[in-house]
C-alpha cells in the first residue's frame, strides 16, 4: 500500500509540474492536431450555429471551410492557426462569433515585462485613417488629424481590405469593422498578427496642410509595473470607492446647470452594473427636477443583458412593444457538449423555454409574442437624443430599433454596429478546441428584430448623421455630442 501511495504521489507531482510548464508561443502543433481541432470547430458550428448560412450560402461556406483546412498541411503555432480560424469565422458574417486565444497564451502575454505596441492610434472610416494620438511626443512632425496613407510600404486601402477579412461583423457591417479597428491598439495588434511582429514602422502620411511626408517609428515598449506585486492589499474603504468609480465609468447621469438637459452615459448593459436601481433613481431625478431634454450615449455600449436594455426602453417607450419577430435555436442536444462551456445549462434553458415549430427551429415563443408595457412611474416624456456608432451592438440595437419611430426620439451619429434586421446571440458560450486550446464564441439563438428591415447587415440608421472629419479630430472635438448641443441651442 505504501509503494502504491508513493507511486500515486509521484504521478500527481509530475502532472502538476507538467501543468505548470511555461507557455511557449513558438510551439508548433502537428498537422494532425490542427486538423482535428479544425474539424471539431466546423462540426460544432454546423450543429449549433443557427445562422451559419444567413449571410453566406452553404455552398460558399463549405468551400471556405475546405480551403481553410487545406492550409493545415504543415505544423503551425497557435497564432498561425488562429489566423486561419479568424478568416473562416469572419466569413460567417456574425458579429457575435469570434475567435479567442487560449487562456495560456493570454496569461503569457499578460505577464510579459515589456509589450511592444503600435506607435500611433488611428480613427478609421470610409477608407480613411486619421491619426488621433502620437505616442512619440518627440516626433513633432506627426500630429492629430494627419491622414495615414501607408504603413511599411503597404497602402492603407490595401491594409483595410486585408484586415476586414479578419473581423467578424453582422452582415459584414463596415461601420462596425472600422470602429473595431479604431478602438485601443487593435489596428496594431492585427497588423502584427497578419504581417508578423515589426521592429519598426515607416508611416507615410498627409498632414493637415496637404503636404505628404513620412517618418520612421519604433514600436512603443510598455513596461510592466514591477512594483505592482509588492503593493499592499487595498483596504475596504478604497475598494468601495474603486467599485463606485468603475460603476460611474460604465453608467452615469449628469444634469446641466440650467436643469433642463441631462446626459445619461451607458457603456454596457452587462450584469453587475446595478442598472435597475440606476434607472429607477435616474428617471426619478429627471422627473423631480423637470428635465425636458435627455441625451443617452450608447456609442460604447456593446450590449449585455436584455432585461436591462428592456428596462431602459420601458422608461422611454410611448406604447407597448416587443423585442423579436423571431427567436430560435437550432437544436436542444449536442454531441460536443464537453467542449462547450456550461453547455448543460445552455441546453436546459433551450429545453425549458423553447417550442419546436419547424425542423431545426426551437422558438423562444415568449419573446416572439410578449408585449412589454411602458413604465408609468417616472416615465420620461421629453425629447430624447440617442448617440450611436460602430460599437453600439446587440442589446443596444434592440433599444434603438424599438424607439426609433417615436416622434420624441432622435438618433444621432452613425449607424449602429449591430444589424437592424437581427443578430445571432442571446446565449454565447465559449468552445475550447482540445488540441490547441484555442477558443471561439458560439451564439445559440437567431434573433430577427424587425423582419420588415432589409437583411443586409446594415445597422440602425441615425436620423441626424454626425460623422468624423480630420479637422474635428485635430481639434479634439466630440462631434456627435456637439451636434446634439447645436440642435438644442437652435431650438
Amino acid at each position: 500500500m505504501r509503494s502504491y501511495f508513493v507511486l500515486w504521489m509521484l504521478i500527481a507531482f509530475s502532472s502538476c509540474v507538467a501543468g505548470r510548464k511555461a507557455y511557449n508561443p513558438d510551439k508548433k502543433f502537428s498537422p494532425a492536431q490542427l486538423q482535428r481541432d479544425f474539424d471539431l470547430y466546423r462540426k460544432v458550428l454546423e450543429e449549433r450555429h443557427p445562422s451559419l448560412y444567413w449571410y453566406t450560402s452553404k455552398v460558399a461556406m463549405d468551400s471556405i471551410f475546405e480551403q481553410a483546412r487545406r492550409q493545415l498541411a504543415d505544423s503551425m503555432t497557435e497564432i498561425a492557426f488562429r489566423k486561419v480560424l479568424m478568416v473562416t469565422t469572419a466569413a460567417i458574417q456574425c458579429g457575435h462569433t469570434s475567435v479567442k486565444a487560449s487562456k495560456k497564451e493570454l496569461k503569457y502575454f499578460d505577464t510579459l515585462q515589456t509589450k511592444p505596441q503600435f506607435p500611433v492610434s488611428l480613427k478609421i472610416w470610409s477608407d480613411t485613417a486619421v491619426l488621433t494620438k502620437n505616442t512619440f511626443q518627440s516626433e513633432k512632425k506627426l500630429s492629430c488629424g494627419d491622414r495615414v496613407e501607408a504603413v511599411n510600404g503597404i497602402s492603407m486601402l490595401h491594409l483595410l481590405d486585408t484586415f476586414y477579412h479578419y473581423i467578424p461583423a453582422d452582415g459584414g457591417n463596415q461601420v462596425a469593422k472600422n470602429q473595431w479597428l479604431s478602438s485601443g491598439n487593435r489596428f496594431g495588434l492585427l497588423f502584427n498578427t497578419v504581417y508578423g511582429t515589426q521592429k519598426e514602422f515607416t508611416i507615410q502620411y498627409t498632414d493637415t496642410s496637404g503636404v505628404m511626408n513620412r517618418t520612421l517609428l519604433k514600436p512603443v515598449v510598455i513596461k510592466k509595473d514591477s512594483m505592482a506585486q509588492h503593493k499592499k492589499k487595498p483596504q475596504p474603504r478604497p475598494e468601495k470607492k474603486s467599485k463606485a468609480a468603475r460603476l460611474k465609468e460604465m453608467r452615469s447621469l449628469q444634469i446641466d446647470s440650467t436643469g433642463t438637459t441631462a446626459v445619461m452615459e451607458l457603456n454596457s448593459f452587462a450584469k453587475g452594473l446595478r442598472l435597475t436601481s440606476f434607472f429607477r433613481n435616474s428617471f426619478r431625478e429627471l422627473k423631480k427636477k423637470g428635465v425636458t431634454h435627455l441625451i443617452i450615449d450608447l456609442r460604447l455600449n456593446g450590449g449585455g443583458r436584455v432585461v436591462s436594455s428592456t428596462l431602459l426602453t420601458k422608461y422611454l417607450a410611448d406604447k407597448n412593444f416587443k423585442l423579436a419577430d423571431s427567436l430560435y435555436a437550432r437544436t436542444r442536444t449536442s454531441r460536443y457538449s464537453r467542449y462547450i462551456k456550461g453547455d448543460f445549462w445552455m441546453k436546459l434553458i433551450v429545453k425549458l423555454n423553447t417550442r419546436k415549430k419547424a425542423p431545426e427551429q426551437y422558438h423562444y415563443v415568449f419573446f416572439e409574442k410578449h408585449y412589454f408595457k411602458p413604465k408609468r412611474k417616472h416615465h420620461f416624456d421629453g425629447q430624447v437624443y440617442i448617440l450611436s456608432g460602430g460599437l453600439t451592438y446587440s442589446a443596444s440595437t434592440l433599444v434603438m430599433q424599438v424607439l426609433r419611430p417615436q416622434p420624441n426620439i432622435t438618433l444621432v451619429g452613425e449607424p449602429s454596429g449591430g444589424a437592424a434586421y437581427g443578430n445571432t446571440a442571446w446565449l454565447i458560450p465559449d468552445v475550447t478546441l482540445p488540441q490547441t486550446k484555442v477558443r471561439f464564441r458560439l451564439p445559440l439563438f437567431r434573433l430577427v428584430i424587425d423582419k420588415s428591415q432589409p437583411k443586409d447587415g446594415q445597422g440602425v440608421l441615425p436620423e441626424i448623421w454626425a460623422t468624423p472629419s480630420a479637422q474635428a479630430i485635430k481639434n479634439g472635438e466630440d462631434y456627435k455630442m456637439q451636434r446634439v448641443r447645436r440642435i438644442l441651442s437652435e431650438n
